[in-house]
This record gives structure tokens, sequence and C-alpha cells, in this order.
């Protein structure tokens, strides 16, 4: 699958969903299901951002952010970008080893989570960023991304409304894993 975050050039943790259940879907390729990734970078101020789906379906939401889509596609140049703050991408403009090697450009402290939700609520989500989500100010990438999940209901619907810092957004999304039940596991990378 290409645009996998499972199998990206980054030697990143991913938080894997601890349902078995769901899990059992996805491998079975039910399409009743999707995966969800938030990715959080812990360095310095940090950043959130959201990816849904996965392969050439993924879509990223990267609120306050400066992520332009460009940084191994050399497309910067000398033309300005104005994309990122609030902005979204739609593979192929978005891909992971780009946008975790932008990440990582900050520190080491990048970590992905996955959820895995109905497809119904993915497509809340995404109709959500498109159609609800402006342009993020500064400091506001969590929030929005909290923002979005809270909106979706289903294990996002307790997130309160207000400031979250990514870390903030960290210990939310470890609660969520633990109240599923089992530990939340890390998938090691060869």
């Amino acid at each position: 699958m290409r645009n996998d975050v499972f199998n990206n050039r980054q030697q990143l943790p991913v938080i894997r969903d601890n349902d078995s259940k769901l899990q059992t879907a996805i491998s079975n390729k039910q399409d009743d299901y999707a995966r969800v990734f938030i990715m959080i970078n812990n360095v310095f101020i940090g950043h959130a951002g959201l990816v849904l789906d996965e392969g050439e379906e993924s879509f990223l939401y990267d609120p306050a952010g400066s992520y332009t889509g460009c940084k191994n596609n050399k497309c910067d140049g000398s033309i300005r970008s104005y994309r990122g703050s609030g902005d979204f991408f739609e593979y192929p403009d978005f891909d992971w080893d780009d946008y975790l090697q932008y990440q990582l450009d900050d520190g080491e402290d990048v970590v992905v989570f996955e959820f895995i939700v109905p497809r119904i609520q993915l497509k809340k989500m995404k109709d959500n960023i498109i159609h609800n989500s402006e342009i993020a100010s500064n400091f506001t990438c969590a929030k929005n991304v909290a923002r979005v999940l809270r909106e979706s209901g289903g294990v996002f619907a307790d997130f309160e409304d207000g400031f979250f810092s990514p870390w903030g957004l960290k210990d939310a999304l470890l609660d969520i894993q633990l109240k599923k039940g089992g530990v939340p596991h890390v998938v090691p990378k060869n």
C-alpha cells in the first residue's frame, strides 16, 4: 500500500488501537471501518495533526501548522507556498514520509496514535474539516484536532471544548485507549 504510516522510512512509534475486533474488521477489509491517525509532536511548543484513512485515500488536516507538502517533493523552489495554517491535503499532496520527516526535524519526541472508527464517523470528520474549519491561529492545532474528533462523536465525544496543548491531547488519547480496555501498544519498527 502506498502512503502507509506502518511502512514509512521514519523510526517513529505508532500507538495502535487496542480493540482486537476492530483490528480484525480492518484486516478482513470490512469497509464499515477506517483508520484515523493523530500525530503528536511534543518538541518545544509542539504540534498536532490529523490523518483520515490510509493509502491513496489519505487526508491530512494540519491546523495552525506550516507543513506545505513540499519537504521531499522539492516544490517550494522560488514559488511561495501559502499552504498550512489549517489547510488540508489529499494524497498525493501529502505523504507520510514527507510529513513525519517535517515533524522530526524539530526533534524526536513525535508519536502517532491509531484509532479505528466507523467509516460514517470518518466521513463526518472530513466534512467538518472541509466545511467548518477556518484558518487556525497560532497555538490552536491540538484544540482544532480535538474539536474535529469531539464533534464526530464515538470514543471522542467526551473531549472537553476548549484549549488543548499537544501533550494534553496526547494524554486524552492515551486515556481513551485505556478506557477501551487493554494496554495500548506500540508497533516496533524493523
